[in-house]
């Protein structure tokens, strides 16, 4: 099995876009580095992540469309996410990045000619947000019953996508679509672990209010790393990743770093095992909890000092830290470098104090 799988349906379904526009597959994956004719295999197998990326770019590259996979009623520029993912990396929260993607996606519709969209996409109600996805018949067709599929798609993206944003894993409450419930619904199960509601008067997610004031933490660098891969992280949903320990382990640490890390007892009973079990898990992937604790904290102290707003004695507060000097010499203990000279290194070139 490849290191890093992706369902090959969804290569086949980039590969027969491309046919239907007239280019030859076989050509896209000769380009990719491949002579393996993928759209004789079964769904069920799996490619290589590296391969698909490379898939995805050459067939982008020939159709101008990032959302050539969907069959959408209009083409979505070729840059268009990257641009998207500019204008909202530096907003304070997830709330701010939704705000500011509305803005962003109204803007697009000027351009295009298009009306605006009057509402919000996001709505808020009893600490429950709800984030509406389908009241656009120019994307989606009528009530979104014509290409579900694509609402399915763009919904799992935008899980993906927030929960990277602010550093932690979105857990959805239920899931709305304006279809009838379909005979098979075993795929949308796949995507969404929570329940799924049929006949709906709109498509979107519920999800708990507080995540909107979750803080962005991710930087530009961190997002030109992310762009490298980012049709895999957004389309593939990973049940490996899922069932990683030390995955949910960071998923329950969350983003709040101020607050004193949980002790392996309070983490062992939150995962429902006995210290003894999370020890033994832990060492068969290679780590020990305060390897864990230090590579958690240290990398989101590099977030925070990547970021030239704010000045180290912030950062050390951010991290829970009484004593600047504390956060100096653990910083220090973890990364070799003094939070000044790693700042120096990234040519962040920022008041110290």
């Amino acid at each position: 099995m490849p290191e890093n799988p992706v369902p090959i349906r969804f290569a086949k379904s980039m590969l027969r876009a491309v046919q239907a526009q007239g280019y030859v597959a076989q050509d896209v994956l000769l380009a990719a580095g491949t002579d393996v004719d993928l759209l004789s295999r079964d769904d069920s197998e799996t490619i290589d992540a590296e391969l698909y990326n490379r898939l995805y770019r050459l067939s982008m590259d020939l159709l101008q469309d990032e959302c050539f996979a969907l069959h959408l009623n209009r083409k979505v520029p070729a840059g268009s996410f990257r641009m998207l993912c500019l204008c909202i990396i530096h907003c304070d929260d997830l709330g701010h990045a939704i705000q500011r993607t509305n803005e962003f996606n109204q803007f697009c519709r000027s351009l295009l000619g298009l009306k605006r969209i009057n509402g919000s996409p996001l709505s808020i109600g009893n600490d429950i947000a709800t984030m509406i996805f389908a009241e656009n018949p120019w994307l989606f067709g009528k009530k979104g019953e014509e290409n579900v599929p694509a609402i399915i798609y763009t919904m799992s993206s935008w899980r993906r996508f927030t929960g990277w944003l602010i550093g932690r894993n979105i857990e959805l409450i239920e899931v709305l679509l304006t279809a009838s419930e379909p005979q098979n619904t075993d795929s949308y199960k796949t995507v969404f672990p929570c329940p799924i509601l049929y006949d709906q008067p709109i498509s979107g997610v519920r999800f708990a209010a507080y995540h909107l004031n979750s803080p962005v933490v991710q930087t530009e660098d961190s997002l030109e790393d992310f762009l490298r891969v980012a049709p895999f992280q957004l389309i593939a949903r990973s049940e490996e990743e899922d069932d990683n320990l030390v995955s949910r382990m960071r998923h329950i640490v969350g983003n709040d770093f101020s607050k004193d890390f949980p002790s392996i007892t309070a983490m062992a009973d939150t995962l429902n095992m006995s210290v003894r079990t999370l020890r033994r898990r832990l060492k068969k992937e290679g780590i020990t909890f305060q390897q864990f604790k230090d590579n958690t904290r240290m990398q989101a102290a590099e977030i925070y000092l990547s970021r030239p707003e704010l000045k180290i004695n912030a950062v050390s507060a951010l991290m829970g830290f009484e004593e600047p000097s504390a956060f100096h010499r653990s910083f220090k203990k973890w990364t070799g470098l003094t939070p000044g000279e790693f700042r120096s290194r990234r040519g962040l070139h920022i008041g110290h104090s």
